[in-house]
């Protein structure tokens, strides 16, 4: 692979990035492959063929695991053909691949936790009845903000502030429904992420609890190149305030504008997204505008990216609210 400048940051996404073949374009790199051996021991099957088909990722767990499996398989073989990442950064449960990835914790442990972190999910409000959905537009951040005062409901909160044109809301169905309404009258547009819990908020404070035993019990070692939690947006190879903010990670709203101007304070000059399609580059672009961006899709597969913005960080409807 060619073009492996220094200065880059990796940036690994969510569950909104599974695709079916979206792990075997890596099966061809003999890092990735380790990687996926080793997701298969730990969930005692082989996940090649459960995450090749298109509607298995419909399931949560899947479309968690995948995302989580496929961005360590991918930053393994990036660094395996000569990336020397500045930093890292993950978004949602991309986290939990950018903490495996840099050396903070184990992937036999975090693939058990991941699996057991989106059964947990299924205890949640069901998307039926909560879930999430983005406010798109210029100002999404204050007019986010001012409809949460506005409608002050208990469950309704700002779940992720992705980049100055997208913000990410999360509450039950009654309250999207209302915050819909005051965001149109804004002059913005609302935008339904199907099938997504109602994460990064209130709602999921008795799932956070139920997985604060297993949470305790991660092995943190101190990660080999800084990581930007989700939580603070503060990039730090310190494991005991990584862990903290991983603690706060299902409860506390997705920094990822914060994120994407941490990776050039740390030293970045470029950036490298793991996965089959464009989901944070083209929101780091609504930070940075020039800052080189590329997508890594499998082994050698290094490709410029350029979108238009705002890119949703799931798949949704690219307008109002189906």
């Amino acid at each position: 692979m060619t073009d492996l400048a220094p200065g880059a940051a990796v940036v690994l996404p969510g569950e909104g990035s599974a695709r079916p073949g979206a792990l075997d374009a890596w099966l061809g790199d003999e890092a990735a492959r380790d990687v996926v051996a080793e997701a298969s021991d730990v969930l005692g099957r082989d996940v090649v063929p459960w995450w090749g088909d298109p509607l298995n990722l419909c399931d949560p767990v899947a479309a968690h695991l995948t995302a989580v499996v496929t961005g360590v398989a991918g930053y393994r073989s990036l660094v395996a053909a000569g990336l020397r990442p500045v930093v890292v950064a993950g978004h949602g449960v991309g986290e939990y691949a950018a903490l495996v990835a840099a050396g903070a914790l184990p992937l036999d442990q975090v693939v058990a936790f991941v699996d057991w972190r989106a059964e947990a999910l299924a205890h949640a409000p069901r998307p039926s009845c909560a879930g999430m959905a983005a406010v798109v537009g210029p100002g999404a951040a204050e007019v986010a903000r001012a409809v949460v005062t506005e409608l002050a409901a208990g469950g309704l909160s700002v779940a992720s502030l992705d980049g100055p044109a997208q913000v990410v809301l999360s509450g039950s169905r009654e309250e999207l429904e209302q915050a819909r309404t005051a965001v149109t009258a804004a002059g913005l547009d609302m935008v339904r992420l199907p099938g997504r819990a109602a994460c990064h908020g209130p709602l999921m404070q008795s799932v956070a609890d139920h997985l604060a035993a297993p949470l305790a019990d991660l092995d943190w070692s101190v990660p080999d190149v800084p990581v930007v939690p989700n939580a603070d947006g503060r990039p730090t190879r310190d494991p005991d305030h990584l862990a903290r903010c991983l603690r706060a990670h299902l409860t506390s709203p997705v920094q990822w504008e914060a994120t994407s101007r941490a990776l050039v304070g740390a030293g970045a000059t470029w950036v490298v997204e793991v996965g089959p399609v464009p989901t944070l580059g083209p929101l780091i672009r609504q930070v940075h505008p020039d800052l080189p961006l590329h997508l890594a899709t499998a082994p050698g597969a290094l490709t410029p990216t350029a979108l238009p913005e705002p890119a949703l960080t799931g798949p949704a409807p690219t307008g109002g609210e189906r």
